[in-house]
This record gives structure tokens, sequence and C-alpha cells, in this order.
């Protein structure tokens, strides 16, 4: 997989100068702005262009651009490029004005009634009026690509998310097969996930080496471990999406998933998982239904049991080339109940040592789980890592950009995000 893109360092530089000399700028004017209209004007325009900076600086931060996306990234680069000599004009005010005196520039606005010292001068601040419209033009310009392309993003996302769920509704299966298999609807948890989902959550792991290796090596197998609440059920909802949108177009290769759960007793046992597996695979080979009602036929128990569950999973796993299962919160299996067979049945799926069949699990670290997967290093992936603080860094400043209320605190956003982030400590 290729490496995603970024913006090169110089302009991020030059991004990042830009944002402290209007930081200081505003800083500056407000404390004059009562005293005079035309100051009052600039200040407004040095707040406009400041919000411009913290919008585009953040925009990119949680951006990561994909290799398809070069024009993109090659088109924001340009638009920031073109603020350097305005940047640089805005930096040299900044340093005139730290050369200036407290005292005359206290008393710059009162000599006659006209601005007669340097930071307050007509041609001042109208040259000041001149470098913020050019840069306010420029970077809005590159906030317009950003949002017109993540816009585009969007609603790719929510294509590829109903693309995926007719891929696994197996809407050909006969009623009879339907209600003789009682397959529980998987795309529920799915959906609920991915409508959870903040943009561009979990992508430090799809771009990682631990989920590249699981979708390229054969016979593949990745825990994904960490406590309560840090995110594991959205990172495994971005691992479907990509997933399929990486494989669905591929000849000849299936994608099963399954949400164990605590709220609903008919999403906690092996045979809820291999009866859901079972139905969405089968839609996804041309004789999948036909296969399914010779089992059924030739059953002699209204529901089957694990071991020719397990079986006729097996047997149909091999008619593809490859197939991707991915499965969510082991540990919402009652412990004392369902989930021994649960992971027996995942023992046995990785004695079949298939290559092409991958597998990916999610869960808590509890001893059980941990004793029975039996994971190499390379195959478990611990989710405590500056990874997750990122996607919560970035949610929080969504949350902030978006919310009415917070953003009248906006001088005080670095330091909320911090704050809660720290706090956060991964969940």
């Amino acid at each position: 997989m290729t490496d995603p893109l970024s913006i090169a360092t110089g302009v991020a530089g030059l991004l990042s100068l830009g944002l402290q000399v209007t930081e200081s700028l505003f800083e500056f004017y407000t404390a004059y702005k009562g005293q005079d209209a035309d100051v009052a004007r600039t200040t407004t325009k040095v707040e406009g262009l400041l919000l411009i900076f913290r919008s585009l600086e953040a925009a990119l931060r949680e951006r990561i651009f994909q290799p398809n996306e070069q024009d993109i990234v090659k088109n924001i680069e340009s638009c920031i490029q073109t603020c350097e000599d305005a940047i640089g004009e805005l930096q040299d005010e900044c340093t005139k004005l730290s050369r200036s005196s407290p005292g005359d520039i206290k008393g710059s606005l009162k000599v006659a009634g006209r601005r007669v010292t340097y930071p307050f001068r007509q041609s001042t601040l109208q040259k000041l009026d001149e470098d913020i419209g050019e840069i306010r033009d420029n970077l809005s310009l590159a906030l317009d690509v950003l949002q017109l392309k993540d816009q585009k993003k969007a609603q790719d996302d929510i294509a590829d998310l109903k693309l995926l769920l007719r891929h696994v509704s197996a809407s050909q299966l006969s009623t009879s097969v339907r209600e003789w298999l009682k397959a529980p609807d998987a795309s529920v948890n799915h959906n609920a996930a991915c409508a959870k989902r903040h943009p561009g959550t979990g992508m430090w792991f799809i771009n990682g080496s631990f989920f590249t290796t699981w979708l390229r090596q054969d016979g593949s197998f990745l825990w994904l471990n960490g406590p309560a609440g840090c995110g594991k059920s959205l990172l495994c909802a971005s691992a479907i999406q990509h997933t399929f949108r990486q494989k669905h177009s591929m000849v000849n290769v299936g994608i099963a998933f399954f949400y164990f759960t605590f709220s609903d007793d008919s999403k906690q046992d092996e045979s809820a998982m291999l009866r859901a597996l079972l139905f969405q695979l089968s839609g996804q080979l041309s004789n999948g239904p036909e296969l399914l009602d010779r089992i059924r036929t030739s059953s002699t128990v209204a529901t089957p049991p694990t071991n020719s569950l397990l079986e006729h999973l097996r047997d149909l796993i091999r008619r593809f080339h490859h197939v991707y299962i991915l499965l969510d919160a082991l540990d919402e299996c009652p412990r004392y109940a369902q989930r021994d067979r649960v992971l027996n049945a995942l023992q046995e799926m990785r004695k079949w040592s298939l290559p092409g069949l991958h597998l990916l699990v999610t869960s808590r670290d509890e001893p059980d789980i941990r004793d029975a997967l039996n994971p190499d290093q390379n195959q478990m992936l611990i989710m405590k890592n500056a990874g997750i603080d990122q996607d919560i860094s970035d949610f929080i400043s969504s949350q902030l950009d978006v919310d009415p209320q917070l953003r009248r605190w906006q001088q005080h956003h670095g330091r909320i995000k911090s704050a809660l982030t720290d706090r956060a400590q991964g969940v």
C-alpha cells in the first residue's frame, strides 16, 4: 500500500508562521480597537483572518491525503505559497510593533485627534488590510478545495456503505433458507458504528503496518485489544469499510463481519456468528444460495449444530480465493456462558490453516481470550498509542469548531483540547 501524502514541510511551516503572526497582530490591535473606528475595522479583519488560519491548520492536521489526491495537495500548497510575500509583510509589521515604545503607542491616538504614530497611521492600516485580504482570499480557496473534496469523500463513504450492505445482504436467498438459517443482521450494528465515527477516525491503523500486513498476507490473523471505550468498534467499522473498498472489486473475494453485543441476546454466541457469516458469504457466490438450500434440505434438525455450521463455513470459504472476516467485541459474549464456545469456534477456524482466510477480531484484553487466541507478537495490536490520542484530539477539535457555545472560547481552544485529550487517557 502506498504511503499517504502530506503537505510539504516548508508549506506547513509557512502556514504556522502566518498563524503565529496573525495571532500577534490580533492581540496587539484588540487592545486599541475601542479607541478608533478604523482600528476597530482592521482588528475585525485580523480576527477573520485568524479564524481562517486556525480552520485551515486544523483541517490539514486532521486530514490524511491518499495517493490519488496528489492534485488536491498541490492545489492547497499553491494557495498557501501564494501568500508567502503577504505573510512576510505581516511579519515585518509584527517586528516593528515589538520595537515600538509602549508609551508612544499609548498616546498615539490622542495627538490633536489624529493618528500620528506608526501602528495607527492610515497608510499602515490600509497596507494591513491589503495583505489580510490577499491572504484571506488564497486561504479561503484552499479551504474550499478541502471542503469540496471532503464533501465528495463523505458522499463516497455513504455510497460505499450502501454498496457493502447490499453486498452482504444475500438478497437472492429464498424465504425458506432465510427462515431456516435465522441469521442475525450484523448490518444494524455496522450502521450504528459508522454513524458514530468522526471523519478520519482510525486512519493511523488503516495506513499502518499491522492492517496492511493483514490485508496482504496469506492466512493472516490480527487481534486488536484495548480497554472499554477506546474505540474498538469504530476501528473495526473503519477496517470493514476499507477492506470492502480495497477488495470488493477483485474476483472471487468475500467479506463478512459480525458484532457481538451485550444489548442483544441473539448476538452473543458462536451459532449466531457462524450463521451470520454463512448468510453473508453465500450471497457473494453465484451458486451460494443453491449450496445453502441443499444444506437446509439435507439437515435433520431445525437449527444446525455448531460443528455442522463450521463444516459448511469452511466449505464456503474454500470456494473463494480470499475471504476477510472481521469480528468485533468478543468480550461481549458472556464469559461463563457462551464465550468458551465462541473461542473454541475461532480456534477451530484458525486450525484450518486456509491461506485465503484472513481473520481480524477485537476485544478487551481478558485472560481467557488471550489464552484462546494465543497470538504471536506481530498478530496483536494494543490500542493504547498516539494514534488513539490523535483520534480523540481530532474529535474534540471538530466539536470546538462546530459548537456555537464553544466558539466563544476560541482563544482557549488549544488548552481545552489538550486538557480533555490528556484526561481521556485513550477512551
